[in-house]
């Protein structure tokens, strides 16, 4: 009895944890910080890809810590990492003081990414785990929101004041997610880690279904991330001229919608199907970005809100595809798909800040970058829409294989630091 005790009580503080660990205070203004510190927008974007990047295929770097420490160690460790990436900027600014920064907050990601919700699995089953992590989900998001403004609003009181609260929320974080009575930081027998994921090999090539589905989210996952953390800044704090606290609300709308339509698109998935999803996620992207082009307020506002509902979207619309395209493979082969989503989206989303960096610092506007990202959104979309077409006949609302898909892991985003 005591030990099903302290086991709920550990749930709750792992839960705790994976809400407070998303307050970002900082994350709205990463991009006017830089720009105000001195970096052109090549350098600014550059410094963005680097996290991607470095988020995106670090785990290699960080694999010899996280063999030797529990799942809980490897998120007290993460959150030290961060802490210092955040701290570091405390500091007068230079390139390099940025690179340590991303390259820390990266390294830092790659130690919590996923972990949580590993951790949390092995805390709570069933119908307590799916209800709890139903809650999760919306603490994240909600917290993620409430962050984003209160650090701007701190940002035009004291520019490095969204780093401190940052920092500090990965103490807390931290301190509410180490183990106490239930054990050390270092991996046991039975918990072998975070990062002893079962080996798959090279294996063979995925079915061009599998592959066409994984590339179709990791470029929609990079062009609302590029446009989330790069281009929207721009254009509402530099092209709109918005006070930081308006700023920080109209960005935070892409938090709140994203939170709607994640809590609406499984049971719309379920009630209708994974293709009437898909046509409403692309039509959104595609409009959000569209209403960004010829700017003014409402327009920005407008299209915000829609990429945001997309955000939420696209990893279901994927899942309800993707699903079904690996039904044929091995669990080792799944994984490696699955894994591999989130790479190929951290490394295509460094390109795409790289060519809206050379784009900006050649002259160009961010409304003509987004323009550039609707196209290839369009592009993209197409193909999918070819693939949706060939589908065979949905077998109903009642949920064949495309109403049913598997839950995200639960790390936001950006490039999420």
């Amino acid at each position: 009895m005591n030990d099903e005790k302290e086991r709920a009580r550990y749930a709750a503080r792992v839960q705790a944890y994976r809400i407070v660990s998303r307050a970002y205070f900082h994350l709205p203004v990463v991009v006017v910080f830089l720009t105000q510190q001195g970096f052109g927008p090549l350098a600014t974007a550059a410094l963005l890809a680097l996290y991607g990047v470095t988020a995106a295929l670090g785990d290699h770097v960080v694999a010899p810590l996280r063999r030797r420490l529990s799942l809980a160690g490897c998120l007290v460790a993460g959150e030290a990492v961060k802490l210092a990436g955040l701290l570091v900027l405390l500091a007068p600014v230079s390139t390099g003081i940025a690179v340590v920064s991303q390259l820390l907050a990266g390294l830092g990601f790659c130690l919590t990414a996923g972990t949580d919700a590993a951790l949390a699995s092995t805390l709570l089953s069933g119908e307590r785990f799916r209800t709890r992590e139903a809650r999760t989900q919306a603490g994240m998001f909600l917290i993620s929101f409430a962050a984003g403004v209160l650090g701007a609003v701190a940002y035009a009181q004291y520019d490095r004041a969204p780093f401190l609260l940052s920092a500090l929320g990965c103490a807390v974080a931290a301190l509410s997610v180490l183990p106490g009575g239930r054990g050390g930081l270092r991996a046991k027998a039975a918990e072998p880690g975070a990062g002893a994921v079962a080996a798959t090999g090279p294996g063979r090539v995925p079915p061009w279904q599998v592959r066409l589905w994984a590339s179709y989210y990791s470029v929609s996952r990079a062009v609302l991330l590029t446009a989330y953390t790069f281009l929207l800044p721009l254009l509402l704090f530099f092209g709109e001229r918005l006070s930081v606290t308006m700023f920080g609300a109209v960005l935070g709308l892409y938090t709140l919608c994203g939170l709607l339509s994640v809590r609406l698109s499984l049971a719309w998935q379920r009630r209708y199907s994974a293709t009437t999803l898909f046509w409403l996620s692309s039509g959104a992207m595609v409009l959000g970005l569209l209403l960004l082009v010829p700017g003014g307020l409402l327009a920005t506002a407008g299209g915000t809100a829609l990429l945001g509902l997309a955000g939420g979207t696209v990893r279901p619309t994927t899942m309800g595809f993707l699903g079904p395209a690996m039904a044929g493979l091995s669990d080792a082969e799944r994984q490696r798909v699955t894994r591999g989503l989130e790479r190929r989206q951290g490394i295509v989303q460094a390109v795409l800040l790289i060519g809206a960096g050379l784009w900006l610092g050649s002259g160009g506007s961010a409304a003509e970058a987004v323009a550039g990202c609707a196209v290839l959104v369009v592009a993209g979309q197409a193909v999918a829409a070819r693939l949706v077409a060939r589908r065979p006949q949905e077998t109903g609302p009642d949920g064949g294989p495309e109403g049913r898909a598997p839950a995200a892991s639960g790390t936001p985003p950006v490039s999420v630091r």
